[in-house]
């Protein structure tokens, strides 16, 4: 069967689990109510009839019996290739092995039903085309949680390759049991738990729904719509400050993009006018949430207080909630897994499971997080100028003009305007070509994160930022603060080099324990890293042509982690004169240096 290329590369299943831990419901009541509900069927003679929502009727031959879990791979590649009536697109298996019966293969296998937007040959086949994902397991006892990260993997793949995805189904079948899953950047929630062989013609129906159903019960968007000239988005009037901006047309592929599934998921693409050659715009794709001040308000705040390197704000607009995807679903808190595992499952006989009435599923392995559903609005939002990614800087003197120029910005946006950006990161750090030295070189961009100063007592100490490049205080849950974004510039220094371009960090770098691990093991490692042996330990990945940076790192790490009583230092001083001194005195390590790189020269 066709094999799908990973589009999340390096991805770990604690970094899913922090992504999906604490929001999961269900199950829910009116799951498949509301998503199959236009799917009514008839089973009589040996024929399944489906209407689809388009008052179609499909018919489907019924199996005499329904496949036991040892034969199913085998069954469902035979039976979903054969009944073709009103069916779009194709399922593909990997995994496992549809030739031969199984008896034991922990690692299960995927099902993915990919409906291309034209006919294709198979071999084709990619991740933007996936509109259904699955996780299949011979035998109950996998361990639950393995099995739904391994289902959460593809739906992170899927949200990867198309950012502007609205939400999207899946199912989850251990042994006999099958729960149904939609995804969605508020999270993930699930039906109720169901027996493939008991509930067999439920399942049918289930199954060969999803194959009927239009784009927009599959949850694709129609936000980007397509002609001879390309991909282009149409902006309405009323969020358009710029008159001729109304037709928008999208390079390909996007400049960024924040991986995940719950949260921002943000796309930025460069657009230009009808007619233009010249990539004048961003466009940006975001699920900002509910409660949280729109990006819109705090660049134009940033205008406001003349912000230096501000970009212009040149459209904005919100057009979908979560919570209407999520209409007429009713869910309690949310859930995150126990922290003690629930015992294992006896290894009986599979014909001995199926006959148990206990049909477990998520509610049996989590515990209410006692959070609330999390609303998230997606907004397209329009920006001015357009730069370059922060890897394709040119020259290690344009690299330190970049950063100083970045890190001015966030002076500026701190002081100046009272808001902190709080996600100082490799895709939020621009490069700007323009020719006037007195005009910034590199600028930071993206405000989903950011907050105003005056609302950082309500957000309380919520984790914030990007994985990789975090303060040891903030993954330590203390408030953020700007010297926190200061600690993250440092650490962005360090990998844009050690990566040298290639956004690719190195197998045996140290700072791939940057994002391995929980919280206090990530923290942990930070702080022996900026110790002065770790520390020198890590400049020795510096390649060749970058040697003469490594005295302004090391600056950079005096500055920002003074020994205080022999121990190093990772607090804050926000006294006025404090936060001043601290950003005079890393402006002027970058200063400094720029200034010997030139004098080399």
């Amino acid at each position: 069967m066709q094999a799908f290329s990973a589009v999340v590369e390096d991805l770990d299943n604690e970094e899913i689990l922090d992504n999906m831990n604490g929001y999961m419901h269900g199950p829910m009541d009116g799951f498949i109510k509301k998503y199959f509900g236009n799917f009514p069927y008839v089973h009589r003679d040996g024929i399944l009839e489906i209407q689809t929502s388009d008052s179609g009727t499909s018919r489907c031959r019924v199996p005499s019996a329904a496949p036991l879990p040892d034969d199913f791979l085998r069954w469902f590649a035979e039976y979903v290739s054969s009944e073709l009536d009103g069916a779009r697109g194709s399922w593909h298996i990997s995994g496992g092995n549809t030739a031969t019966e199984h008896k034991d293969v922990e690692d299960g296998a995927r099902l993915l039903l990919s409906i291309p937007p034209s006919p294709i040959p198979i071999v084709e086949a990619k991740w933007d085309h996936v509109q259904v994902v699955s996780q299949f397991y011979h035998r109950r006892h996998v361990c639950y949680r393995d099995g739904l990260l391994q289902l959460c993997r593809s739906a992170f793949q899927v949200f990867a390759a198309q950012p502007t995805r609205l939400f999207l189904h899946g199912f989850y079948i251990r042994g006999s049991l099958i729960e149904l899953w939609a995804f969605d950047r508020s999270g993930l929630y699930c039906s109720e738990v169901f027996h493939v062989q008991k509930d067999f013609i439920q399942f049918l129906s289930v199954i060969l729904s999803y194959q009927r159903m239009t784009d927009g019960e599959l949850g694709k968007s129609d936000i980007i719509q397509t002609d001879e000239g390309g991909n282009y988005i149409t902006l309405d009037s009323n969020g358009v400050t710029v008159p001729s901006l109304r037709k928008l047309y999208l390079d390909n592929p996007p400049i960024a993009s924040r991986g995940g599934l719950v949260g921002n998921g943000t796309a930025c693409y460069r657009t230009r006018k009808r007619g233009s050659s010249r990539w004048d715009y961003v466009v940006k794709f975001k699920w900002r949430w509910a409660r949280k001040r729109p990006e819109d308000e705090l660049l134009r705040r940033a205008k406001e207080k003349c912000v230096w390197g501000a970009i212009s704000l040149d459209y904005y607009k919100e057009l979908e909630s979560t919570a209407d995807l999520r209409s007429r679903l009713r869910w309690g808190t949310s859930k995150k897994f126990s922290e003690t595992p629930f015992p294992p499952e006896r290894h009986d006989s599979i014909e001995k499971q199926d006959a148990e009435d206990d049909v477990d599923g998520l509610a049996r392995y989590t515990e209410d997080e006692g959070v609330s559903f999390m609303n998230r609005i997606l907004t397209c939002v329009v920006t001015s100028p357009v730069g370059r990614p922060l890897h394709t800087f040119q020259s290690p003197s344009e690299l330190l003009r970049v950063f100083h120029d970045a890190i001015k910005c966030h002076r500026s946006l701190y002081l100046d305007a009272g808001i902190l950006h709080q996600d100082v990161s490799a895709g939020n750090l621009i490069i700007l070509d323009d020719e006037d030295d007195t005009k910034p070189k590199g600028i930071l961009i993206d405000l989903d994160s950011a907050i105003e100063l005056a609302d950082r007592e309500e957000t309380g100490s919520n984790i914030v930022g990007t994985r990789l490049f975090l303060a040891i205080g903030v993954m330590n849950t203390e408030h953020h603060t700007y010297r926190h974004d200061l600690e993250s510039f440092l650490y962005l220094f360090l990998w844009t080099i050690i990566t040298n371009r290639s956004e690719r960090l190195p197998e045996t770098s140290r700072l791939r324990r940057w994002s391995d691990g929980d919280w206090n093991e990530l923290a942990m490692h930070k702080s022996l890293d900026m110790e002065q042996d770790g520390f020198e330990r890590i400049l020795e990945e510096f390649p060749l042509d970058f040697s003469p940076l490594k005295p302004l790192a090391r600056d950079l790490r005096r500055i920002l982690f003074p020994l205080r009583d022999g121990v190093l230092w990772t607090g804050t001083d926000d006294s006025p004169e404090a936060t001043v001194g601290l950003y005079d005195e890393i402006m002027q390590a970058f200063e400094e240096a720029i200034g010997s790189l030139r004098w080399c020269q």
